[in-house]
């Protein structure tokens, strides 16, 4: 579906600012599920079919916002990924709330600080 050069190029920028869930089992699968994602709803947004370079780190970014905002802090403060926890009859999932999170979020809530980047290179569509 899209240029696999391209999804590598965006996966690995991602993967840099979270190396610590690269040794979590499901990490790959989820990164792949959010990366593509992320495309789509970017390509949708600008009305275009396909992704210029110059958008890929804005695409990293957007997935790096989803995982930043569902990562918990463990034991000494460092990052660390949680697969599912229970505390108190409440269960919390990182790989479910992300997934979520592309599923059911408005493009504004996904695209959140890079609608101000993208805004000047979207397409207007004419006609129907």
């Amino acid at each position: 579906m899209y240029d696999t050069e391209q999804l590598e190029r965006i996966k690995g920028y991602v993967k840099i600012f979270h190396k610590d869930l690269e040794a979590v089992e499901q990490f790959n699968d989820l990164l792949d599920y959010s990366v593509n994602k992320a495309l789509d709803i970017t390509l949708l947004y600008l009305n275009h079919d396909t992704l210029d370079v110059k958008f890929e780190r804005v695409v990293a970014d957007i997935v790096d916002a989803v995982f930043t905002k569902y990562k918990k802090n463990q034991n000494d403060g460092v990052d660390q990924a949680i697969s599912s926890m229970s505390d108190n009859g409440q269960s919390v999932s990182f790989f479910n709330e992300v997934k979520n999170h592309f599923a059911t979020g408005t493009d504004r809530e996904i695209l959140q600080s890079a609608v101000h980047i993208l805004r000047r290179y979207r397409r207007v569509k004419v006609g129907f």
